[in-house]
């Protein structure tokens, strides 16, 4: 019963975290306007047609007003935040640190979304949740020691910005935002440094398995850019989770 609220609690969260991501940067807030709207023609949503994921089912992808294809972004963003929300209250050893997960997790599928879109980390998104991960191991919320939190967190970000700064010298070009460092003083902070090398290894694996489906039959693909936000958020919540067992697998 606990896992099926935790992932209808997952499917509202993720109807605002929607809302987050595809309203950052186009002069919108959370709160203004107040009521979500169709983005083609404007029409409010009712409340029937706002209910997550099943509105878009019953719906069959398409705005009723207009008749305008609703992107898949909207629904992808919910059923992840459910998935994680599942996860979450199945691993989690107390109910804090469910809410912990929770907090951290929405904070790593807003800021995916958002660099999926925009190319973008949110400094407000990526500091703020470096502070509440080393806060909750500090607190002993989080099953990970402070000190290896810590660790990660500044190892992780100074490996991931020591790459980025010799990609830039040899081909002169950027090759990863700043943003993706800020990030991974978050994300380090939550896989530690001894899950660090797991960490980094899924997140690299997944990213280059995305690049070469979404590059497949493209002609130029040298300059073609692929956010590595909502990777480094995947290989991080899922090294937390599991780490211990892929560590297990991989030997």
């Amino acid at each position: 019963m606990y896992l099926l609220f935790a992932g209808i609690f997952g499917l509202i969260l993720g109807s605002f975290y929607s809302v987050c991501a595809s309203r950052y940067g186009t002069g919108k807030t959370v709160a203004s306007p107040a009521r979500s709207y169709c983005p083609h023609c404007n029409h409010q949503l009712t409340v029937l047609e706002n209910i997550p994921l099943l509105s878009f089912l019953i719906q069959k992808g398409h705005c009723i007003h207009c008749r305008t294809r609703i992107p898949l972004f909207y629904p992808l963003i919910e059923l992840v935040s459910m998935l994680w929300a599942i996860l979450a209250a199945w691993n989690a050893t107390t109910p804090l640190e469910w809410i912990a997960l929770m907090i951290i997790g929405g904070i790593c599928i807003v800021a995916s979304a958002i660099d999926l879109r925009t190319f973008l980390l949110p400094d407000v998104l990526t500091y703020s949740g470096a502070i509440i991960v080393l806060g909750a191991s500090y607190a002993g919320i989080l099953q990970i020691d402070f000190i290896q939190s810590l660790l990660g967190a500044i190892i992780g970000a100074f490996a991931l910005w020591a790459v980025a700064a010799v990609y830039k010298l040899i081909r002169k070009i950027d090759g990863m935002g700043l943003g993706d460092v800020k990030f991974m003083l978050m994300l380090g902070a939550l896989t530690g440094v001894e899950h660090l090398t797991i960490f980094i290894l899924a997140a690299s694996v997944c990213a280059l398995i995305f690049s070469i489906i979404a590059m497949w039959g493209k002609k130029n693909i040298s300059t073609a850019y692929v956010p590595f936000g909502p990777f480094l958020a995947f290989g991080a919540l899922i090294t937390y989770l599991y780490g211990d067992q892929i560590i297990f697998f991989l030997h």
